[in-house]
């Protein structure tokens, strides 16, 4: 396989002026080297303005660790989709259940199928443009049959999933902040890309749900989760990258504070319209 031409430096994207105590100065993530395409990393100016290690912002003390309760999962799948008429972004940070430390990070651009290259080009610079890395998404989006094949790659790597076993998780669940992304979205979009909706996308756990019957307020975003437990926001809102991060120091913080993560929706592969929720009272 030939290596990719030399990207342009993306734009650094406006940052909150929010920095994660103890994390030092916070720098946007590569994301070509999110990608695996980054071919910058001889380059110590490139180095120094951006970030390569997707574990950087989400440390968690060894103090911290020890209030953390048994969970039934070994690990969290964060997934925060972007994307309203076709998924554009696919990131998943994969968030060890004891150590709480990050296993490693997915993070693929989408090229919608179904739509025009003129109205592709708005929507990109309209949702994009704005924190300056279109000309990365450009350089490295593929079609979301192509993501979900390298997706399953990743996971088999991972042990988290194998075809022959069934197509679910291996004592992992998906982590999403709402039901949209797992409820609404992905099955549209298998329904436009011609897939077969995977049988790792029948069940996963709304954080707002366990955080509202864990801590019995509520918060009905993730700015509503940061802003109640006192978490800076680090990134820009609306960039899935930046978001699945900032979901996922959420999640850590209730891991922290003892809550348990559990299933909270999940639907049957006969009837796969139909969800059902483990809580009465949710969001």
């Amino acid at each position: 396989m030939s290596s990719p031409p030399q990207p342009a430096r993306p734009d650094q994207p406006p940052s909150t002026g929010i920095h994660a105590p103890g994390a030092g100065r916070w720098r946007p993530m590569c994301l070509y080297h999110a990608q695996g395409k980054c071919t910058m990393m001889d380059d110590p100016i490139h180095l120094e303005k951006f970030n390569h290690n997707a574990a950087r912002d989400l440390q968690v003390s060894a103090a911290d660790l020890e209030h953390v309760c048994p969970q039934d999962l070994d690990h969290f799948l964060v997934l925060d989709l972007e994307g309203k008429v076709e998924i554009l972004e696919f990131p998943v940070l994969i968030i060890d259940a004891k150590s709480l430390s990050v296993v490693d990070l997915f993070h693929r651009f989408v090229r919608p199928s179904q739509m025009s290259e003129t109205r592709v080009n708005e929507y990109i610079e309209g949702k994009y443009g704005k924190f300056g890395v279109d000309r990365v998404w450009h350089d490295t989006a593929i079609p979301f049959e192509e993501v979900i094949g390298e997706f399953e790659t990743w996971l088999a790597q991972h042990h988290l999933w194998a075809k022959e076993q069934g197509g679910k998780l291996n004592r992992a669940a998906f982590v999403t902040c709402g039901n949209w992304d797992l409820k609404t979205k992905v099955p549209q979009q298998c329904k436009v890309s011609r897939v077969k909706l995977p049988g790792y996308f029948m069940e996963w756990i709304n954080l707002k749900d366990v955080y509202l019957n864990f801590y019995h307020r509520e918060a009905r975003g993730m700015m509503s989760m940061m802003r109640q437990l006192d978490i800076s926001v680090l990134g820009s809102h609306h960039l899935g990258l930046d978001d699945t991060k900032n979901i996922a120091r959420v999640l850590q913080r209730m891991l922290v504070n003892g809550a348990v993560m559990r299933i909270t929706a999940w639907r049957s592969p006969k009837s796969p319209d139909r969800v059902q929720f483990a809580y009465q009272n949710r969001i």
